[in-house]
């Protein structure tokens, strides 16, 4: 019931997924996976009384199970509950088996950087970046960081090398108009202007610059 809950799950059946998923926790009412899995679901369902009491179930009978840790640091995140997010993130990592540690941290960064506390979010991005040198969040987030302590050129760094291991989106390249214009780099502006505009025509950042916001 567990795997078929989930297997209805990720295909968007959400129905017969609650109805699998609650079968199997009737079946056993102390398996964490089951209750971290019918968490999720309430999640996507909206009804986040319910999510919680199962996040927390899903810890209760397994304080070291990091992936119920983050998904419930996410949980938190999303409803403005940072410092406890941060909590759950870090405790994620705490295992040196889970192999979505990067992922956890960059997840703490992204959450405090909300607050925000940047000096914070900023150990949290350099730490993920340590674990996995490809977190593209990490690098831009860094790279904005940067920006705002007016470091133009670290800046630019930083998104040299967000540019190796990512595709450009409209954020990216909005910091990166940003920081080019900071720079005097006219050409590197209009170039970068150009392809927000070709690319994303519609996105919040390619309208920012048309209203000459950078």
């Amino acid at each position: 019931n567990m795997r078929l809950g989930l297997n209805y799950m990720q295909r968007g059946d959400y129905e017969i997924a609650l109805e699998k998923l609650e079968k199997s926790l009737k079946q056993d009412p102390n398996l964490p996976s089951a209750h971290e899995t019918i968490a999720l679901l309430y999640q996507r369902l909206g009804v986040l009384d319910k999510a919680e009491k199962h996040f927390k179930e899903a810890i209760n009978r397994a304080p070291t199970y990091s992936e119920a840790h983050n998904n419930y640091g996410v949980f938190l995140c999303q409803q403005g509950r940072y410092e406890e997010s941060e909590k759950h993130f870090l405790t994620a990592v705490k295992n040196p088996l889970y192999n979505k540690s990067a992922q956890a941290i960059e997840n703490a960064g992204l959450c405090v950087s909300r607050i925000p506390d940047l000096v914070r979010a900023e150990a949290h991005f350099h730490k993920a970046l340590q674990i996995n040198p490809n977190m593209s969040k990490s690098i831009l987030h860094l790279a904005e960081i940067s920006y705002q302590q007016q470091d133009y050129q670290q800046a630019k760094g930083y998104m040299k090398r967000y540019q190796s291991v990512s595709l450009w989106g409209p954020q990216a390249l909005l910091i990166t108009i940003k920081i080019e214009n900071k720079l005097g780099e006219k050409d590197e502006v209009a170039s970068h202007i150009l392809l927000l505009k070709g690319k994303f025509p519609d996105s919040d950042q390619a309208q920012q610059v048309r209203r000459g916001e950078y």
